[in-house]
């Protein structure tokens, strides 16, 4: 059964569109015109849409500010600039990992090139920061939140660096594998929390306690990630469900493949020099058969625990540390 989001993460989205739409509004009309295709307001012919992604990022931002009771609207900026981010990784992403699609429509670099999607990642990357430094909040809350949002952005990047190079291993340990992820995925759902918990008043120590907590969460979001990236319905998730496969990539199921008695199919369709859809049958059979989609699932409750484990700890209401759970879980179990 699909995991229902949580109230805390649907009552701004419009507010949160608004405030994104109001920062892509000054700078040259092309860069404009693509951003508006990657946010999903327009198609590719610039008639207006409404394909654009869940908004987690910027909602976890405004919810952490509610937290400290303020009012969402204080970290508005932070929202803002942490979804832009997110959107210009997107772009580079798709780049690297050479994704003809996301959400069923083709991706930047697939309509105009590899060097254009680099401009319009990078044009995102600046209008994140101007609205962060535009905040009416109080210098040292924009300077910490800058920090913050720029710390992660330098995680991220690592993190990547080190999933692309995994490719040409196949002695990547999970324990490898996770530290990757905590950069390349954690940090982006652990700095929205932070720095709406500093746009709202709290203290570094708050901030520092929501950002692990989101950082774990973001763990075992990309343990789901991997899961569906196999076996997830591509209707449901927008994406392939063999491109992982195509790609080499180390993902979590392969690791585990690779430690037992999948390893010489696995290998064998790595050492393709394209990896046809017999072959990505052949990789998916062999980790059914060693129970590789089991072993993923279960991981991901274990990085799940260890989430509410830190959740337990925070000096919170029962109440706000319930609402942190189910908008944990909620990440955590998606189907899409």
């Amino acid at each position: 059964m699909p995991a229902v989001a949580p109230p805390s993460l649907l009552v701004n989205l419009d507010a949160i569109e608004d405030a994104l739409r109001a920062a892509l509004q000054d700078g040259p009309s092309e860069l404009l015109s693509v951003s508006r295709y990657v946010m999903g307001w327009e198609d590719a012919d610039g008639q207006p849409a409404e394909t654009g992604g869940k908004r987690i990022r910027p909602a976890l931002c405004l919810f952490a500010a509610t937290l400290f009771g303020k009012p969402a609207s204080v970290a508005m900026p932070g929202a803002v600039a942490v979804e832009l981010i997110h959107n210009f990784s997107l772009v580079h992403d798709e780049v690297q990992d050479h994704d003809a699609e996301r959400h069923h429509r083709p991706t930047v670099w697939a309509r105009m090139g590899e060097a254009q999607a680099i401009n319009v990642g990078d044009f995102l990357i600046t209008k994140a920061f101007e609205a962060l430094a535009a905040a009416p909040n109080s210098a040292e809350q924009r300077l910490r939140a800058i920090e913050a949002l720029n710390a992660a952005m330098a995680a991220m990047i690592a993190g990547q660096w080190a999933d692309v190079s995994f490719e040409t291993r196949t002695d990547v340990s999970s324990e490898e594998y996770l530290a990757m992820v905590r950069g390349k995925t954690g940090a982006l759902l652990g700095a929205p929390l932070a720095i709406g918990a500093i746009l709202a008043g709290a203290s570094p120590e708050q901030a520092a306690a929501l950002q692990e907590w989101g950082e774990t969460v973001g763990l075992a979001f990309q343990v789901q990630d991997d899961y569906l990236g196999i076996w997830g319905q591509p209707n449901l998730t927008g994406k392939s469900n063999t491109n992982d496969i195509v790609r080499r990539k180390q993902t979590l199921p392969i690791i585990h493949g690779m430690a037992g008695e999948a390893r010489a199919e696995i290998l064998a369709a790595y050492g393709q020099e394209l990896i046809d859809n017999e072959a990505v049958g052949r990789v998916v059979t062999a980790l059914e058969r060693v129970g590789a989609d089991r072993a993923t699932k279960a991981g991901g409750e274990r990085i799940a625990k260890m989430a509410d484990d830190l959740l337990a700890g925070f000096e919170l209401p029962a109440e706000i540390r319930r609402e942190l759970h189910a908008v944990g879980r909620y990440l955590i179990d998606r189907d899409r």
